[in-house]
């Protein structure tokens, strides 16, 4: 199988450019859907968070696409057309997408599930994003062999970083990043009036930072009010009064922005929630107070034409790098263990897939060894005296042992050092395995 990844992230695409692509879990069952249907007996699988979209593919060798790649130059859009059709093969360009593949494939999947490859490094809510996206592959009947024994093993060797380092001790969360941008332009937010717009993880994490920060004294805004009320049940501090408000997006919401001095937002929504004319509309009311707008959402719930307005401070998620950087360097040696396990992970995979492809080889020569001798066995042992019987059985045991040693021994070797390429492995089975 040629297993790949080709995608876009944080690092190779700005958010207006990620937005563009990224998909809901309604998009992406569909999306698999589709692409599974253009390619037989493939594995697919797709990874949409805010700072990445990734389709994962495993697709037979023999494959129109599998022999593009390695001699077309516009694989590139081809692969932007199975993925994300047809009508989005021209609206961007190639230097914002990656494609690795095989081994380097591998290696980008287990940098992603350690955080390696994160914006905040060693962040642990890609491992509960990737755990997702498995589940809709399976859900979507696009996951076989090779994805049940990958993604699994990737979930793996995301847990094992983050418990054989520590890189994950001292990582800030967006909500963090997003108040030290905050008090860059307001100073401290002791007593500052602040807007929380969307209930989900993010929103949550937010929250949890509010109150870090004694923020204490803030609204949430939601389309529905039962998930800002439970997500607020859920992070009440257990010393110290929550003073935190609710309402439902619509009731008073900008009224609730003309009162605040800081709002962050991360909602689901794929249109913007705030336009540049509602909040010109909105600042009139507040004069020439600062309004700091935090947007972690993609796509973004903020019109970007808004931050040209007089006092309002905009930010994006993009802006959060600067003070994320600063948080890394204090972790840097953790770091480098990280990749050292990932990289010790991708031989122990490797070796994994290897038993796969030659094991039932292995087990089948000396099966059919073991039945051809047994054969011939009963047909001549009759011949010789019964006291004689165990001593021909023992015989004939040794000399097929013998005679398959060295092939055998030679299989187990190449198995275990270096592999077998997928040609080698199809013309052993062609050789040995029952048709």
């Amino acid at each position: 199988m040629e297993l790949f990844v080709f995608g876009l992230n944080h690092k190779t695409a700005p958010v207006s450019i990620r937005e563009r692509w990224s998909l809901s879990s309604g998009e992406s069952e569909q999306a698999l859907e589709r692409i599974s249907s253009e390619i037989a007996d493939s594995e697919h699988l797709i990874l949409s968070t805010c700072n990445r979209t990734e389709f994962y593919s495993a697709i037979p060798a023999s494959s129109g696409l599998a022999r593009d790649l390695n001699e077309k130059a516009d694989a590139f859009r081809q692969l932007i057309s199975l993925y994300l059709g047809e009508d989005d093969v021209n609206s961007c360009g190639d230097d914002h997408f990656y494609l690795y593949r095989q081994e380097n494939a591998v290696k980008h999947l287990f940098r992603v599930a350690g955080g390696l490859d994160s914006m905040i490094i060693g962040e642990t809510e890609i491992l509960r994003q990737l755990k997702e996206a498995y589940a809709l592959s399976e859900k979507s009947s696009t996951s076989g062999k090779m994805f049940r024994r990958l993604f699994p093993e990737a979930l793996k060797v995301g847990k094992k970083v983050r418990t054989s380092t520590s890189i994950s001790e001292g990582c800030i969360t967006p909500g963090q990043a997003a108040l030290r941008l905050a008090t860059e332009v307001l100073g401290t937010l002791e007593g500052k009036e602040a807007l929380l717009i969307g209930a989900g993880v993010v929103a949550s994490l937010t929250a949890r930072a509010f109150i870090e920060h004694d923020l204490r004294n803030f609204t949430v805004v939601n389309r529905t009010t039962e998930a800002a009320e439970a997500m607020l049940e859920e992070i009440k501090p257990q010393t110290g009064e929550l003073q935190a408000r609710v309402l439902a997006l619509g009731d008073d919401f900008p009224a609730a922005i003309a009162s605040a001095e800081l709002v962050i937002s991360s909602t689901s929504s794929v249109e913007p929630i705030l336009t540049s004319e509602t909040l010109r509309e909105i600042q009139e009311q507040r004069g020439s107070r600062p309004l700091v707008i935090i947007d972690l959402a993609v796509p973004r719930d903020i019109e970007p034409q808004s931050g040209e307005l007089e006092n309002i401070h905009l930010f994006n998620i993009d802006d959060l790098n600067r003070v994320i950087q600063g948080n890394l360097s204090s972790r840097h040696e953790q770091f480098s263990k990280a990749e050292e396990i990932v990289n010790k992970q991708i031989g122990v995979f490797y070796s994994q897939l290897n038993y796969l492809k030659v094991d039932p080889v292995i087990r089948h020569l000396i099966e059919r060894f073991e039945i051809i001798r047994r054969g011939e066995l009963q047909n001549t042992l009759e011949t010789f005296p019964p006291e004689q019987h165990e001593a021909i059985d023992k015989l004939t045991r040794s000399l097929v042992n013998k005679l398959i040693y060295f092939p055998i021994e030679r299989l187990k070797s190449i198995r275990d050092m270096q592999g077998l390429s997928e040609d080698e492995t199809a013309f052993l089975k062609k050789l040995f395995l029952p048709k």
